[in-house]
């Protein structure tokens, strides 16, 4: 009787090992590492302050969209223009974003771009890209403005809305 005893607690005791082992490894497995992470916001401090100044001002009018690939809204003509050519194009505008996209409430059609400019807009290179992509928008008759940071997020807001009130009533 005292072995049977002894078989029944060392059974127990080895079920009780395994259950733990394999709670172990199954957390082990739910935790294995990965390279991405969700990030706490899409914006950063002064994206957020204008956007949400630009909301106040535009919000039941427009919509406002943010962080969009500049390949959403703009597109590259395929008449007169070879494969090679249009790829070249296509390259000026792709892996690009704008900061903001207002776009009209009932049909998504695009508005004004607008670009927040911080110190990164100081460089010569970014300028350079910049002034590239001011000549697409004018091209294809897309308002857009650049808004320093450090400026005025409020009376920036304002003089968007103005703006494009000013375009509907032309």
């Amino acid at each position: 009787m005292e072995k049977f005893i002894l078989f029944i607690f060392i059974l127990a005791l080895l079920l009780f090992a395994a259950k733990i082992a394999i709670n172990y490894f199954a957390k082990k497995k739910a935790k294995e590492w990965t390279p991405f992470y969700l990030k706490q916001s899409t914006m950063n401090n002064s994206e957020q302050a204008f956007f949400i100044n630009l909301n106040k001002q535009l919000g039941l009018e427009y919509i406002i969209l943010s962080k969009v690939r500049i390949e959403d809204f703009v597109g590259v003509k395929r008449e007169r223009l070879s494969k090679g050519e249009r790829f070249g194009f296509r390259n000026r505008i792709k892996s690009r974003h704008v900061d903001f996209l207002i776009c009209d409430l009932n049909t998504t059609r695009p508005l004004m771009v607008v670009e927040l400019d911080g110190s990164s807009h100081n460089n010569y290179k970014r300028r350079e890209r910049d002034n590239r992509l001011n000549e697409i928008y004018k091209e294809i008759n897309l308002e857009y403005e650049h808004i320093k940071v450090g400026s005025s997020f409020e009376e920036q807001a304002g003089k968007i809305k103005e703006r494009l009130m000013n375009k509907i009533n032309d």
